[in-house]
This record gives structure tokens, sequence and C-alpha cells, in this order.
């Protein structure tokens, strides 16, 4: 009887382990705000059923924001939303790689989720150079990461 129990509690806590480790950190929960009258921004966020969501705001002159998303798991289920002309995504055939851009005013916005990964390596761009950290907005609280290039897990 007392070898059950004992099994019993290794295995919820392996399930528990588990479940925990492929949860996203809470800093890119939630989405941030991205201002009307603020500069150009690239928003990164991710929802509780771990969807990612990559928004550009482009309300001043016009800027194209492109970049590279790179996983060690695969990206699945992706979605255009507010999409214009001359935006694109390009998933790689392994799946582990998105190219995009998205250029004009006003937002635009896809979408993604990963399998089998815990992690996400983000090269972003606005305009051909390399993004000021400043722009880039992830998560509820719109932290900035140290440069463009940075990683998620």
């Amino acid at each position: 009887m007392r070898k059950i129990a004992c099994l019993v509690v290794l295995t919820c806590f392996l399930v528990t382990l588990s479940g925990t480790a492929f949860a996203w950190s809470d800093r890119s929960a939630g989405r941030p705000y991205q201002s009307f009258l603020a500069p150009p921004s690239l928003a990164i966020w991710h929802e509780r059923n771990d969807e990612f969501h990559v928004k550009s705001a482009n309300l001043r002159g016009q800027h194209v924001f492109s970049g590279e998303i790179r996983t060690d798991g695969r990206f699945y289920d992706i979605n255009e939303k507010s999409m214009g002309n001359g935006d694109f995504i390009k998933l790689d055939r392994n799946r582990k790689s998105i190219r995009f851009r998205l250029t004009g005013r006003g937002f635009d916005e896809f979408s993604f989720k990963v399998r089998k990964g815990d992690t996400l390596k983000f090269d972003l761009k606005r305009d051909g150079r390399d993004m000021p950290n400043q722009q880039i907005l992830i998560g509820k609280k719109g932290w900035h990461p140290r440069d463009n290039r940075f990683t998620l897990k």
C-alpha cells in the first residue's frame, strides 16, 4: 500500500513538472498597449492558450518591419490578421523559422503557436536596419529587450 502511495505522489509530481516545463514566461503574457501617438512599434505577446502575436503599429510615416523568428520546436496554426499589400509571412519547410514583412500605415498582425518547443529567437528590423529596442514592446507591461536580437523562453 505504501509503494502505491509513493508511486501516485511521484506520478503527480512528474505530471506537474512536465506541464510547467513548456510554459512560456509570464513576462511575455498579455497584450501591450500601442498608442496612436507613439513612434512606430512592434508588439509581441502570448495568450493563455500559448498563441503568440506579432503586431506592428505604424501611424507616423511609412515604415517596413521585417524579421525572422526561430524555434527549437515547430510552428503551426499561423494566422494573418489585418495584413495589407506587400505584407507576407513565410514559413520554412521544416516549420522552424518564420520570415515576415509588415508594411504600410496602421496596424498589421499575425499569430502562431509552437509545438514541442520552448524557445523563440527573434531578429527584428525596421526599414532594413536593426530595430531600436525601445520600439519593441513585449508582454502586458511592454518591456523592451536589450537589442533587436533576443530570445523568449
